[in-house]
């Protein structure tokens, strides 16, 4: 028997923002809902040191401790979703990041198209706060990603900044992405209701603490605005395939997929990201995939390119070239 697909929600951004605090809001949300939570910590060091409190509200966590989840249990994400959905029966699945993780490539993993059977990216909510002294580069980084992966910014931490520093960061991060809502929190004190409002397609007309940061489409698109999977509906021209990948722009920084083409017996594989080559290659798989390409980014037409992607499946009648 197979299901839709469960919302999946991802926690990241900077060590000690808050973001264990503001778990412990949502998950209060769903149970008052009745929705059955699963809960994915993902926590650097070997022993998980928040999974037990969470455990408090939650209907089942399953710890993905030792190591960032973007990279040492990168496989342990997609058994970790399997597990919540097929064996808890989680309606909807939240993953709580390591301050250390890469949010970018934990977006490449649950868009995988066997994961993606599963569990739908549906949120990316980063907290962050202004942190004085040096960082390591590490830190830094998974900042930067946090930033321009989120749906949602909230800025924790209001009470302990003067207004000077607090404006001067919040400037800084809208800057770099302006086509999320930027929060402004004390204690991860945020309007759960309103956080999650694109499950319903709706948002409040002006929630106190939320500033829009730039403009989004009020709906809830068929696709999530960073990771847009593309179906297809057959076997496509190779050609016009090779030359529609010549022809992504540079707002497209991975994308992935399986394909067939006409008249080859193989399954193939696709996988981009720049700077290296697109690599089209054979592959032999136990199961069947969907075939479909990922394209992960922000900022280009997604219509122009799916439908140019589309225009690569070979129709009948079609001539071979």
């Amino acid at each position: 028997m197979t299901h839709a697909p469960v919302p999946f929600y991802m926690l990241c951004g900077s060590l000690g923002a808050g973001k264990t605090t503001l778990l412990m809001r949502l998950l209060e949300h769903w149970k008052q809902r009745g929705r059955r939570a699963g809960v994915l910590m993902n926590e650097a060091g070997e022993i998980s040191i928040d999974g037990p409190r969470v455990g408090t509200i939650a209907e089942q966590v399953m710890n993905l401790a030792g190591g960032c989840v973007c990279c040492d249990t990168k496989e342990d994400l997609s058994w970790g979703i399997a597990q919540l959905v097929r064996d808890y029966g989680s309606d909807l699945i939240v993953l709580e990041c390591s301050g250390l993780a890469d949010p970018a490539e934990v977006i490449d993993g649950v868009t995988d198209l066997y994961t993606a059977r599963l569990a739908q990216l549906e949120q990316v909510i980063a907290l962050l706060h202004p942190i004085a002294g040096a960082q390591s580069p590490s830190s830094v980084f998974v900042t930067e990603q946090a930033i321009h992966c989120a749906d949602e910014l909230i800025l924790n931490k209001l009470d302990l900044y003067v207004p000077g520093h607090w404006e001067q960061f919040k400037a800084s991060v809208l800057a770099r992405n302006p086509h999320a809502r930027l929060w402004e929190t004390t204690h991860g004190r945020v309007d759960v209701a309103a956080l999650l409002q694109s499950e319903a397609g709706e948002r409040h007309a002006a929630p106190t603490n939320v500033e829009f940061g730039g403009p989004r489409s009020t709906a809830r698109a068929l696709y999530h605005p960073i990771a847009t999977t593309i179906r297809l509906a057959g076997p496509l021209n190779r050609t016009r395939f090779l030359s529609w990948i010549q022809t992504l722009p540079k707002e497209v920084e991975r994308a992935k997929g399986f394909v067939r083409f006409v008249k080859e017996p193989e399954l193939h594989e696709f996988q981009y990201a720049p700077p290296a080559e697109a690599t089209v290659t054979p592959v032999m798989l136990l199961d069947e995939p969907e075939k479909a390409i990922v394209l992960i980014g922000r900022g280009y037409d997604v219509d122009r390119y799916g439908a140019e992607l589309s225009a690569c499946v070979e129709t009948i009648g079609d001539s071979p070239r």
